[in-house]
């Protein structure tokens, strides 16, 4: 049960995280990148850090579901 409600309450904080980053997105607004806040999990930071920006933005679509622009303004303020 346990493991149900902790998945359940990863899923909406997801959602959450997507929803402000698409909401700061359309407002133009800049805010500053903290990993944990925009939901940019160890994996992403890796590739962003080490250079492969392309690849930093795929798995951060594929992890977060945001569109090619969010994804993008997300890993140029990483690096």
């Amino acid at each position: 049960m346990i493991e149900k409600d902790v998945m359940e309450l990863r899923a909406r904080v997801a959602k959450l995280e997507r929803t402000l980053e698409l909401v700061v997105h359309q407002l133009g607004v800049r805010l500053p990148v903290d990993p944990p806040v925009l939901g940019v999990s160890t994996r992403v930071l890796g590739l962003a850090r080490a250079g492969d920006k392309i690849g930093a933005i795929k798995a951060y679509r594929e992890e977060t579901g945001v569109d090619l622009a969010v994804a993008k303004r997300v890993i140029d303020e990483l690096g």
